[in-house]
């Protein structure tokens, strides 16, 4: 329990936080221009 007390911890958890929003942010994007360029009923 002593482990979440420490700064390491807390680093390398907003660390892998703020990595997972880059990546979710990422995917949005990919998945938009994929989507743009099928049929409108399709959308």
């Amino acid at each position: 329990m002593e482990e979440l007390l420490t700064s390491q911890f807390w680093l390398g958890l907003g660390a892998i936080i703020w990595v997972n929003i880059i990546l979710s942010g990422d995917n949005a994007v990919v998945i938009a221009l994929a989507a743009r360029s099928l049929p409108v009923h399709q959308q």
